[in-house]
């Protein structure tokens, strides 16, 4: 791990200097991506359990225990235990009733969650838990292991793009502190695991770009580790076949350049071994093309998509530009008062006015230059020819199949590392200061000069505090927040409260009650280490569940009306009713007209109900 590493100092076939001079040296590799390592596991574990869980983090708990939604009692008034028995241990659960639940009642595949699976058993053995309840730290500790785990991978990525030491660390450390990775990280979602496969993916698609220029087949082990990693992707997520495709185009455009060259390149054996891996990849992401199709059309599917408004046209790029600044940086955006909104704004005008553009004008500076040197130019091709189509292919999906795949920013794990890549491979020079163009860098909106490294490490500060943002919650990058939306019904309620959803189900498999259970949830959680949040309530609040059955077309709204009207104790009227996503009349039953809102992005109707 000690040996010192020098860089070289021309490029093969090539006299002319390398921006990384000879004076460069990159010691000691492996203790550099051991600290990197513990630093992004330590980032990523600080105030892992602070931030509520969220309905897809509750769905993803729940299916790890090898637990179904079915065990919430529908169409009664139930108590907060009932409502989130999803969550508790199962005795005797086993890592395929967690396959088997999550393919019977969710759209994702099962890799993950068999992995979670085993982890939190692992995690209830070792740490033990009293009240029975799955533990949220636990679940998040999982992604947050991937999440640092994609530290060194993103060195073997960096090193296999650009055959160069120094620039494969800096991949290493801006993935250590980037605040998209944290973010995911600190989720309980298979996010982190799937951009380990993406990466994977990548890797083996730049050793074959690499290959194709040198005019040679990548080696056997290589196809086979591609089409392993791409089959294990698909069961992670199936958004990884999304990677594989974009791949694919950017191989397509190699194959007609190289046939350009030789019209009969198609036909040699380096592009034969490619066709290999493509048609193993295909094998392995139709496997799951019944379970997908299953589940399209279903009411966890269709929230992509939308009216064809203003909204529709605008929003995929300016949420693309957004996502993309996140892998590098993470505004100030959540917070309330004076100081803070201060701090909001000022923080995005310096970002977004200052930083922002000044970053961007040196990016496009150093990937010109990276762009002239032979030994740069394959990795720049390939990685950055997947990030340009990978950006077009999501584009192409929000406009042309109406789904905006742009929103929540989470989905672009699936170009992700090539712009930790990109980064990676602009930073270099300004580090070894090889060119007059990186050794003095002026500063924006003063008249004053930096040298390259104090750029770099400018760079990688802004990460950083980015990724301290998303720890301390001072970001909005999820959708629900339950503690806010919890807070907002004690301060609405002078009576006892009724919390009620609905539940769609269809032809298609669904999931019953998550976005219900992640607010019975919160409150669960504030009871428990809160003793003053008691006094906050009238009595412990009360849940239901109504079934809304598309083939058996009953009435979920009439037997809502019958469950207000058979209300009793402890809650006879007046009481508070509130309703997510439904707004039913319910003048009948003795409750006032609804007072619609959203809060924490629960869209709700509150009643007053007195009784009939």
């Amino acid at each position: 791990m000690s040996e010192p590493i020098y860089q070289p100092v021309v490029s093969a076939g090539d006299s002319s200097p390398l921006p990384y001079p000879s004076t460069t040296k990159v010691r000691h590799v492996g203790w550099w991506l051991l600290g990197l390592f513990a630093i992004a596991l330590l980032i990523r574990l600080t105030y892992l359990a602070a931030k509520p869980a969220w309905m897809d983090e509750i769905s993803t708990i729940l299916f790890s225990l090898g637990n179904s939604s079915r065990l919430i009692p529908t169409d009664q008034i139930i108590t907060l235990e009932q409502i989130i028995r999803p969550l508790s241990l199962t005795p005797g659960a086993t890592a395929a009733d967690s396959a088997t639940y999550l393919l019977a009642e969710n759209n994702h595949p099962p890799a993950y969650f068999v992995l979670a699976h085993w982890w939190m058993m692992f995690c209830h053995r070792l740490i033990g838990k009293t009240d029975g309840y799955a533990s949220v730290w636990a679940a998040r500790a999982l992604p947050a292991f991937f999440g640092a785990i994609a530290v060194p991978v993103s060195y073997w990525l960096g090193w296999t793009s650009f055959r160069c030491r120094l620039t494969a660390l800096l991949c290493a450390a801006l993935m250590a502190v980037s605040p998209f990775s944290v973010f995911l990280s600190q989720e309980a979602r298979h996010y982190t695991l799937a951009i380990l496969m993406v990466m994977g993916s990548l890797g083996c698609f730049v050793l074959a770009a690499r290959a194709i220029r040198e005019q040679r087949a990548i080696g056997w082990l290589t196809v086979i580790g591609w089409i392993a990693v791409n089959a294990l992707g698909v069961a992670v997520h199936y958004f990884c076949a999304i990677t594989y495709f974009i791949e694919g185009l950017v191989l397509l455009y190699l194959l007609v350049r190289d046939c350009g060259q030789d019209r009969w390149a198609g036909l040699r054996s380096r592009w034969i071994r490619i066709y290999i891996v493509a048609l193993g990849t295909a094998a392995g992401a139709l496997l799951w093309l019944p379970t997908l199709l299953n589940f399209y059309g279903s009411p966890q599917t269709t929230y992509i998509t939308g009216s064809r408004g203003i909204g529709f046209w605008l929003g995929p790029i300016a949420q693309s530009v957004a996502g993309g600044l996140y892998a590098i940086l993470a505004p100030v955006s959540n917070g309330y008062g004076a100081v803070a909104v201060t701090t909001i704004v000022i923080s995005c005008i310096l970002l977004l006015f200052g930083y922002v553009p000044w970053f961007v004008r040196m990016g496009v500076r150093s990937l010109k230059f990276q762009w002239r040197q032979p030994d740069r130019h394959t990795g720049l091709l390939a990685v950055g020819g997947f990030f340009i189509m990978g950006n077009i292919v999501f584009l192409a999906i929000c406009y042309g199949a109406g789904f905006d795949i742009t929103r929540g920013h989470r989905y672009s794990f699936v170009f992700y590392p090539s712009i930790v890549i990109l980064v990676g491979a602009m930073l270099a020079p300004f580090w070894t200061e090889g060119s007059h163009l990186f050794r003095q860098i002026k500063l924006p909106l003063v008249k004053r000069f930096i040298s390259g490294r104090s750029f770099v490490l400018t760079v990688l500060g802004v990460s950083f505090l980015g990724s301290l943002v998303i720890v301390l919650d001072r970001t909005h990058l999820k959708f629900y927040q339950a503690d806010r939306f919890v807070d907002f019904i004690q301060a609405e309620s002078a009576y006892p409260v009724i919390l009620g959803a609905q539940s769609i189900v269809g032809e298609q498999p669904s999931v019953y009650g998550i976005e219900i259970m992640s607010a019975a949830w919160e409150i669960q959680q504030q009871l428990k280490k809160d003793v003053a949040a008691r006094s906050r309530w009238q009595r412990e609040p009360r849940f239901l569940l109504l079934k809304k059955d598309l083939i058996a077309n009953n009435d979920s709204e009439e037997n809502l009306r019958d469950l207000v009207r058979s209300v009793s104790q402890p809650f006879d009227p007046p009481f508070d009713l509130w309703l997510l996503r439904i707004s039913p009349s319910l003048e009948s039953v003795g409750c006032s007209a609804p007072v619609r809102g959203n809060k924490g992005s629960f869209s709700h109707s509150h009643y007053i109900c007195n009784g009939a």
